[in-house]
């Protein structure tokens, strides 16, 4: 017996539905890296922003020029005051590098949170074309994964 598939025209070629909503898949669990990460400073960059929760990038920017900022004029203070060794600068407990860090993983999570969402639309949107035939495919392919998984 002939196993029936619903495929659908994308750019003039014809897709698999349920290869399409694989690859739907895949590309939203690169995503959950970004949204699943932690975050290593506190978040609240004194005087300038809460990182966690901020939406706009040119603040998250503007918290790095101000770390960038205060770090500079730290180490030339130090210099001015002839220290040869003294404290690596921190703010709230830590360093730069965590700082950066941080805003660089806020930025990942604003741009990324837009294609995620598209993403899972689209997939929402696919699987209305899923036929019931390969639909029990699915269940018995994801079934056979996971009990080979066992």
């Amino acid at each position: 017996m002939k196993k029936e598939t619903t495929s659908i025209a994308v750019k003039g070629a014809k897709v698999n539905v349920p290869n399409m909503l694989a690859l739907l898949d895949e590309k939203i669990k690169e995503l959950d890296h970004v949204t699943g990460s932690k975050y290593k400073t506190s978040g609240n960059v004194e005087g300038v922003c809460e990182i966690k929760t901020e939406t706009k990038i040119e603040s998250l920017i503007r918290a790095m020029a101000s770390i960038n900022g205060r770090e500079k004029a730290y180490n030339e203070a130090a210099i001015e005051l002839r220290l040869s060794t003294y404290p690596v600068f921190e703010i709230g407990g830590y360093s730069s590098e965590l700082w950066k860090e941080d805003i660089r993983l806020r930025i990942d999570i604003i741009t990324h949170e837009e294609t995620l969402n598209k993403l899972t639309t689209y997939k929402k949107e696919m699987s209305k074309f899923v036929s019931a035939e390969e639909q029990k495919q699915m269940l018995v392919d994801d079934m056979a994964k996971f009990f080979g998984s066992i």
